[in-house]
């Protein structure tokens, strides 16, 4: 019951890796708001959680991470739901594979405003909400390994995932500066199984099996990762046993970058 009392709110968390740590969150005890687009997936997400937590632990509220507006919305939801705010995941993430020749605006635009600005206002909202709740509080956002490193293939998402990294930092500092219960911190998966990874393997014009052949090479470990491996890292980071913690970006990716 790492997160008991605690109350948390996840993006992008009607599947995939946020699911999963949506799940794991309730079994330590959270009360969990799950937050996406896709309002029929989440709330069976919900439904699903408290029927093996026997009442109510989770909760579905509408979020595009785009949209400034529905960020507040989301945020008073919780408030007004479950009193107040312990911990933020910012999970939500899209990519393109489109080489930076041939990269359009569009996706360019896109994958910024999903996967920076909506951590941006996520951050930001989050602050506000938790800096006087006299409670022990944790942001953690989403990462990659490609916000460390290079991939021609996603310019943008490699942009974006730096970005998280450098957000974090400075967040991470004006929490401790000001006195606020903050920790700001983010994970940086390697290559997990999930939604993103099939389509991954898609847009490079590779079956899964192909593609997690060539990815499994790339990882010392011997394997890709699974959602769980990530949020567990979430929940460490989530949880007080961490509480020496801010500022840095943790790597769960089976020895990606240590390459």
């Amino acid at each position: 019951m790492r997160l008991q009392n605690k109350v948390a709110l996840i993006t992008g968390a009607t599947k995939g890796i946020g699911a999963e740590a949506a799940r794991l969150f309730a079994r330590e005890g959270a009360r969990v708001v799950i937050c996406g687009r896709d309002e029929a997936t989440g709330l069976e997400v919900a439904e699903e959680i408290n029927e093996k937590s026997g009442g109510q632990r989770a909760w579905f509220c509408h979020l595009d991470v785009t949209s400034y507006e529905s960020w507040e919305r989301a945020i008073d939801f919780t408030i007004q739901t479950c009193g107040k705010l312990n911990i933020l995941i910012n999970n939500a993430g899209i990519s393109f594979a489109e080489l930076i020749e041939d990269t359009s605006l569009e996706h360019y635009d896109q994958t910024i405003a999903t996967n920076q600005t909506g951590v941006f206002y996520g951050i930001q909202l989050g602050i506000r909400a938790m800096k006087e709740n006299g409670e022990s509080c944790a942001i953690v956002s989403t990462s990659s390994v490609d916000g460390v490193t290079g991939d021609p293939l996603f310019t943008p998402y490699c942009a974006s995932k730096a970005a998280v990294v450098a957000m974090t930092k400075c967040a991470a500092i004006e929490c401790g500066q000001k006195g606020y219960p903050i920790r700001v911190n983010a994970v940086a998966p390697g290559y997990i199984e999930s939604p993103m990874y099939a389509l991954d393997a898609a847009q490079r014009g590779m079956t899964y099996e192909e593609y997690t052949h060539d990815m499994t090479a790339l990882h010392p470990i011997g394997r890709i990762g699974t959602a769980e491996d990530v949020a567990r890292a979430y929940l460490y980071l989530s949880s007080d046993e961490s509480g020496f913690v801010t500022g840095t970006t943790l790597m769960v990716d089976g020895g990606y970058t240590a390459w």
